[in-house]
């Protein structure tokens, strides 16, 4: 009999009971469902956290962009624009970022004409005796055999032996005279000055008019004109429109006061925007900046017809009579010749009017309307029934 004043120790009590293995499966399954569902939590919160960091980099890359562009485009910056752009320099904490060290100064030479079969060590060896070569960048080709594309950037270490690789110019490697030159020389062979690259290829020479295509069917003159009023003053705005509705066609005309602020205006793609479309800005061709001026269309209509009204008032000059025989005059000026008289040959007394009426006209020709007029007419009368009339039951 066991004492009622023991207190019964449910723990030790079922410490060595027996457990049924498919309940110890059950739980450990249990336990392991709960631990992947944590570890995905865990995983999707970084991810998360990640996610926000970029988005906020992004953020600000973006806001460092525009500052620069607004600079280059002579737009004045506010303040927190540099205060941000302060941050970017320093971390957003103050600290001063660790400035990347710059590697040592190269200088190097352009070498072109290249067989495409030669080899940077060929190069190498070609350039020995100018000086100690840092490197050698050759591009390769996308052949088959990816030799060289015809041209490689040699450097060097000092500035001196610049001079005496560039001395060795049309001298023969691999029987090719190489072209050789500073790296950073940007002439051509020619002598003319490398092309600037613009941003936009225009097809029309500078105007202050453009052409904005792309457009909104709900564009009007007021908001095309209130978004392209930041590059400069406009003295009009012509929008392509339907004569039914009036809505615009998808194309207008920004006609500004200058060709610097058309120009301003091509020069900002970040703002080519308009009613969440891409529209395409361009440099309008000469008919359609005559057309923005109309008083100037007028004012040559007006001078032409003034023109061909003097040119018609002006008394014609007599013409010149010249006493020079007719062989000597020039063969321009019609001269008449009096018609020869007909002289029948011998035999024939008809002159050549008798001779067409006395000739014999063809039996089956006949005049117009006369084999209508002349063809048989049916008589208007009962005609007998002669076919046979089919019957249904």
């Amino acid at each position: 009999m066991v004492d009622a004043s023991d207190d019964f120790k449910v723990d030790e009590h079922f410490q060595n009971a027996p457990i049924d293995e498919e309940d110890r499966l059950k739980a450990e399954k249990r336990a392991a469902k709960v631990k992947a569902k944590e570890a995905k939590q865990a995983d999707k919160e970084a991810k998360e956290e990640q996610r926000k960091i970029n988005r906020e980099n992004r953020e600000k890359k973006k806001k460092l962009k525009d500052k620069n562009k607004k600079r280059k485009r002579g737009e004045e910056v506010s303040d927190d624009e540099e205060e941000q752009g302060d941050a970017e320099k320093t971390g957003g904490d103050g600290s001063k970022k660790a400035k990347k060290e710059k590697p040592a100064e190269e200088h190097g030479v352009w070498v072109g004409n290249l067989a495409f079969a030669t080899s940077q060590d060929g190069l190498r060896r070609y350039f020995e005796d100018c000086g100690e070569i840092t490197r050698i960048k050759c591009p390769k080709g996308e052949g088959r055999q990816k030799q060289n594309k015809g041209f490689a950037y040699v450097m060097f270490k000092e500035q001196d032996s610049i001079e005496k690789a560039i001395a060795k110019s049309e001298e023969k490697l691999d029987g090719r005279p190489l072209l050789i030159k500073n790296a950073k020389s940007f002439e051509r062979k020619d002598g003319l000055p490398k092309p600037t690259k613009t941003s936009v290829k225009q097809k029309n020479p500078p105007c202050p008019t453009l052409f904005i295509g792309n457009l909104s069917f709900d564009t009007t003159k007021e908001s095309l004109q209130e978004h392209f009023s930041w590059a400069g003053d406009i003295r009009q705005v012509r929008l392509g429109t339907f004569q039914d509705s009036g809505k615009c066609k998808g194309f207008g005309y920004v006609d500004y006061v200058t060709v610097e602020s058309a120009t301003k205006a091509i020069r900002a793609p970040d703002k080519h925007t308009l009613h969440e479309r891409k529209v395409r800005v361009e440099f309008a061709s000469e008919e359609a900046h005559r057309r923005s001026m109309p008083w100037m269309i007028r004012r040559e209509k007006a001078d032409q017809r003034a023109d061909n009204d003097t040119s018609g008032a002006a008394p014609a000059a007599p013409a010149e009579t010249s006493s020079a025989p007719a062989s000597e005059q020039s063969n321009d000026q019609h001269q008449y010749r009096p018609r020869k008289e007909y002289t029948p040959r011998e035999g024939n007394d008809y002159t050549p009017r008798e001779r067409r009426e006395k000739k014999p006209k063809p039996q089956g020709h006949l005049k117009p309307g006369e084999a209508l007029s002349n063809a048989q007419r049916q008589k208007p009368s009962v005609q007998e029934f002669k076919g046979t009339k089919i019957t249904f039951d």
